[in-house]
């Protein structure tokens, strides 16, 4: 019986695994909006759970697209857990990995300006910007990421 209650008390001290907050993610996708915005070019960003499905999907106003890149990027930054500075080359010289990508043009995208969110080791989301230039959206990502040093590595 001791078992029995020491088993249940060990469980019910089990801390919550991380997650991703509906309001972290809609601060983070404004700020990734925002870091852009100040350096003169118009986004979209999204966040994504850790399953790779939209939390938030913003466009700033004056973006020339519809937002449909940016979920893409950011859930093939959770599914390969890589930012898209990484995946995008690897796409470009890997045959197989391109295959992978290419078999689900609907879901993914690997190029740059995706990162892989992670709280205390757990991959718990992903953020990326879309409708720029690849490196100006791995800019912008990586500085709104940085705002939010105190909860993701």
């Amino acid at each position: 019986m001791w078992a029995l209650i020491a088993l249940a008390a060990g469980l019910a001290a089990t801390p919550e695994p991380p997650s991703l907050t509906l309001p972290v993610a809609i601060d983070l996708a404004r700020a990734a909006v925002d870091v852009c915005a100040a350096k003169g070019f118009h986004v979209s960003a999204s966040v994504v759970d850790a399953k790779g499905v939209p939390l938030v999907i913003l466009r700033d106003e004056a973006s020339p697209k519809p937002p449909i890149a940016a979920p893409r990027k950011a859930a093939t930054a959770v599914m390969f857990d890589a930012p898209g500075s990484v995946m995008e080359p690897r796409e470009k010289a890997e045959p197989d990995f391109a295959a992978k990508i290419a078999a689900d043009p609907d879901h993914l995208n690997a190029h740059g300006g995706s990162l892989p969110l992670h709280a205390h080791g757990v991959l718990v989301g992903g953020l990326a910007i879309a409708d720029t230039g690849h490196d100006t959206a791995d800019q912008c990502a990586r500085a709104a990421l940085a705002k939010f040093a105190d909860r993701f590595q």
